[in-house]
């Protein structure tokens, strides 16, 4: 089984690290937080497709990155039911906002890449969410 390159792992890595955290963390406010995917929950099936796309993007990550079956499974089954449960109309989207299961699973996932970097790979701190914002806008814009 071949296993992805560090730079590769620490592309990957990012990248889960980064949407867990505009899920459920771009806003703190004392012990809450919120995200884009707090936000969405309130607009019927907006909520829902973002919730399922973000989830999809975690997990097939982790997949490239030979991420731990179990791992994965618990990670699908932990955002499976916060999807879930977001459907429900208004007591749903009120839960959704406290149940951050995409920032939990992005740990989860960044926790068995961390384990799988060699000896000495340090992946670079996370960008604040608004600069990682402005460079895909101007990336958007070059495009």
């Amino acid at each position: 089984m071949i296993r992805a390159l560090a730079p590769d792992l620490v592309s990957i890595r990012n990248s889960v690290e980064t949407v867990g955290r505009l899920s459920d963390s771009l806003v703190r406010l004392g012990p809450f937080r919120l995200g884009l995917d707090g936000v969405l929950s309130w607009i019927p099936a907006v909520g829902e497709l973002y919730s399922t796309a973000a989830a999809v993007f975690i997990i097939v990550q982790g997949a490239r990155a030979r991420v731990p079956l179990h791992v994965l499974l618990a990670c699908g089954a932990l955002m499976g039911s916060r999807t879930v449960v977001s459907a429900v109309p208004l007591a749903g989207p009120a839960v959704a906002d406290l149940f951050l299961a995409h920032r939990l699973s992005a740990k989860m996932v960044v926790r068995a890449i961390d384990k799988m970097l060699p000896q000495g790979v340090q992946p670079l701190p996370p960008e604040p969410w608004w600069r990682t914002a402005l460079n895909w806008s101007r990336r958007s814009a070059a495009a």
